[in-house]
């Protein structure tokens, strides 16, 4: 819930009124966006915002 306040302003509050279906979608493309950060920083991007991603 943290990230989800802190990156994408979705208040807590929200995800009391999910339903466990739309929270399950919502764990799904967390963990996808996850793994899309991981493979940038395998390839040097995402390291240091001063190289401009990695340039």
């Amino acid at each position: 819930m943290y990230y989800y306040w802190k990156k994408k302003g979705i208040r807590p509050s929200l995800f009391y009124a999910m339903d466990k279906g739309e929270l399950k979608l919502i764990e799904a493309f967390f963990a996808l966006e996850i793994e899309e950060e991981v493979e940038k920083m395998k390839h040097g991007y995402g390291m240091c915002p001063l190289t401009g991603g990695g340039m």
